[in-house]
């Protein structure tokens, strides 16, 4: 009889191990796989994890105040997700002030 190949779901896997108290070594052993492939894992997802910057002009002119302008600023720090109209500075302003004084 042949071993077939079992698929691992390697998200589900690195986000049981982000709450996992023990070593890296048990972690793999109880779920039946690797150190190598856990380590090789882990590298890739943090390659395709790579967070996106977008600077923002606060000149006056720069953020048009028209109300036809529909496009949105979009946000994401874990899983809160913040969506400002572009055109609303005020709000933009007061969001990213918050945001810098939590960090």
């Amino acid at each position: 009889m042949a071993n077939k190949a079992v698929a691992v779901d390697w998200e589900d896997i690195l986000s049981k191990f982000a709450t996992y108290k023990g070593t890296i070594k048990s972690f793999c052993k109880e779920n039946n796989i690797s150190p190598h492939q856990f380590y090789y894992q882990r590298k890739a997802a943090k390659k395709r994890v790579t967070p996106v910057f977008h600077a923002i002009d606060f000149k006056e002119d720069a953020i048009p105040s028209n109300s036809s302008l529909t496009s949105s600023i979009k946000i994401e720090i874990g899983k809160a997700k913040i969506h400002i109209p572009s055109h609303d500075r005020a709000a933009l302003t007061n969001i990213l002030g918050m945001i810098m004084e939590s960090c």
